[in-house]
């Protein structure tokens, strides 16, 4: 309980230190657009190339939980997107909302948590639910913010093929499957813009919430109030309902809830600003469904670690 309260608490600690800087004028508009950029291109797609050639290699087994995590995932952001719509939202607001709803902070939260409650099988397994996390799931996000956007699909599977983050994440299961072995320095340099990308992602996004009013970002709507529900009880209930059906393993079982409870990814905000979609409402879901999951993952550590 108390490793998932100091991992959350040092998550906000870099989200605060964005609000902070903006509110004393040292971070400005302009300077958030560096830090998403740096972000966008260089930080978070040299973390995936680097955690996807250093994952074990895939079975037929692991591809199997891979598929029914993905699935619990496509669910969650379906209906979420379904409710939008169904509640008059554009469908930008639906495409962000069911983004956020499916999109976990799994490499930078979850695991370091899943390791510290269920010991170290979880990193041999953890890396696998990345691939739907940040190849699978995060195309189809982003697929779906570029049509939601005005653009045709051929054009917005173009454009999402040549997402960095998308990129990354076949860069680095190439190198997998390829049985490379990236030279130490390459392999060290990919390690270090990677770890730099949590860091500057969460002042990035501190900074983002820091030009909002505070009202604003503690207000209630339907739109993140959608987002939060399908993200930290929907999506894990469903994961956790699928897993034991298939049969699952009890490691891959509380592995796979655990990640797939983890608050939104700050990466949905960095790809809806780009987009220039619902970035407000994602930066605000990300903030409180990671506040929120201060209450939620500890509660769910308590009764993972029971059975």
């Amino acid at each position: 309980m108390f490793d998932s309260l100091s991992r959350v608490l040092l998550f906000f600690s870099f989200v605060g230190l964005g609000i902070v800087l903006v509110r004393l004028g040292r971070l400005k508009s302009e300077g958030l657009d560096g830090l998403s950029a740096y972000f966008y291109w260089l930080g978070f797609p040299a973390y995936l190339i680097h955690a996807f050639s250093h994952t074990a290699p895939l079975t037929l087994t692991s591809v199997k939980w891979l598929g029914v995590y993905g699935l619990g995932f496509l669910i969650t952001g379906l209906l979420c997107f379904l409710t939008v719509r169904k509640l008059e939202g554009t469908t930008g607001d639906a495409s962000g909302v069911g983004m956020a709803a499916f999109i976990s902070n799994s490499a930078f939260l979850g695991l370091p948590i899943a390791t510290g409650l269920f010991g170290a099988g979880v990193r041999d397994i953890g890396p696998v639910f990345f691939i739907a996390d940040f190849l699978i799931l995060f195309f189809i996000g982003c697929a779906a913010l570029s049509m939601a956007g005005g653009k045709g699909t051929g054009f917005a599977l173009k454009q999402t093929a040549r997402n960095p983050t998308v990129i990354g994440s076949l860069t680095g299961l190439a190198i997998l499957f390829s049985g490379i072995t990236l030279p130490p320095m390459l392999d060290q340099a990919l390690n270090i813009m990677g770890q730099s990308s949590v860091p500057v992602a969460l002042v990035a996004l501190g900074g983002m919430l820091g030009l909002m009013p505070a009202s604003k970002l503690l207000s209630l709507n339907r739109l993140n109030s959608i987002a939060v529900v399908g993200k930290l009880l929907l999506a894990p209930a469903l994961i956790a309902l699928l897993m034991w059906a298939f049969g699952a393993p009890p490691l891959v079982l509380k592995t796979a809830v655990l990640l797939s409870a983890c608050p939104t990814a700050v990466s949905v905000f960095i790809q809806a600003r780009m987009y220039g979609l619902w970035y407000e409402g994602a930066a605000i879901s990300i903030a409180q469904s990671t506040l929120l999951s201060l209450l939620t993952l500890s509660g769910l550590a308590i009764v993972l670690t029971a059975f």
